[in-house]
């Protein structure tokens, strides 16, 4: 098992803070840390966090696992300015995590969310100036399996897309930094101009099965595959494309299926986070995908009934959880 203590390795070019250390956040700081960064990790889990400050930070890989020592506080005051907070709270928590760390942000700090659905950018441009605020996409999974120890698996090709709100300037290099970090962590990472089409197509597999198999209670390949299930795949996909053409993001339905479909023949046997959030009566993040995209559609004028009602469908259980049979 390797024991790496990145700064150790290399001389640190930034400092990074991951706001939202669970499952994703832990496994991206430990790819910086690993690459060679200054990173710490801020969460309110402290039995998660004192774990990883005694005894570091595992991370299981389908073909290795590794130990990593990143810093940790509960406190993001503790932590002090950083270069670049990487947010990975739940969409919902956005504006929260980030009023509640002010300690971590200078004027020279960037804010990285690589968080799911869409709509984050929406908030965090209320929060900060254009030019500092980053964007990406992870093609990933990952599971915190225990206090201080992550199951973490790429999916084949690109894992993470970075690019900037901006879209020039220092905020593009700034995103070719972070790019450059996570691929000396093991991580594929590429920096793309055009990162929203990324995050709006994992956006679509998203809408398509996290709250249709929460609301029917099947895992992902039960509900993709009966006729009716990939009918409705196929009504959500076609609204999200209509609706990311009129935000000027251009999306291929057939790409966007044929996707789909591989990667559900991959392995469909699992319930989707969004249907296990439904299962232990958690808050969804509804509102940033199929909610997100009805609520795209009435401002644009476009018709979005698949997507408005799973999110109406998802409302009414969230609000009902104790009621149900």
């Amino acid at each position: 098992m390797p024991l790496l203590r990145g700064a150790e390795k290399v001389k640190p070019d930034m400092k990074y803070a991951i706001l939202g250390a669970g499952a994703m956040g832990s496994i991206i700081g430990a790819v910086l840390a690993k690459g060679g960064q200054e990173v710490v990790l801020v969460d309110p889990y402290k039995e998660h966090l004192e774990k990883v400050a005694r005894d570091g930070l595992q991370v299981k890989w389908s073909d290795r696992t590794e130990v990593v020592y990143p810093a940790t506080c509960v406190n993001p005051a503790e932590a002090g300015p950083v270069d670049v907070v990487v947010l990975l709270v739940k969409g919902f928590h956005s504006a929260a995590a980030v009023q509640g760390a002010p300690g971590l942000f200078s004027e020279h700090t960037y804010i990285c969310s690589l968080q799911n659905g869409l709509g984050n950018d929406e908030i965090l441009a209320g929060l900060f100036p254009p030019d500092r605020i980053l964007q990406g996409v992870l093609r990933m999974t990952g599971s915190l399996t225990g206090p201080g120890q992550v199951l973490a698996n790429t999916l084949g090709g690109i894992a993470i897309y970075i690019g900037s709100l901006a879209r020039q300037g220092a905020a593009d290099e700034a995103a070719r930094t972070i790019v450059a970090h996570l691929n000396a962590g093991g991580v594929p990472a590429e920096f793309s101009a055009h990162v929203a089409e990324h995050i709006w197509a994992k956006a679509v597999s998203n809408a398509c099965v996290n709250g249709t198999c929460g609301i029917v209670r099947l895992r992902v390949g039960e509900f993709f595959n009966h006729p009716t299930g990939f009918q409705t795949v196929q009504d959500i996909t076609r609204e999200v494309v209509t609706v990311a053409a009129a935000k000027g993001v251009k999306l291929d339905y057939e790409a966007l299926i044929a996707d789909m479909i591989a990667s559900v023949q991959r392995g469909g046997g699992h319930y989707p986070s969004m249907a296990q959030d439904m299962r232990a009566h958690r808050q969804t993040e509804i509102d940033s995908l199929n909610g997100a995209i009805a609520r795209y559609g009435r401002e644009l004028g476009i018709p979005t009934p698949a997507n408005d009602y799973i999110a109406r469908f998802v409302k009414i259980i969230e609000d009902h959880y104790e009621e149900q049979f």
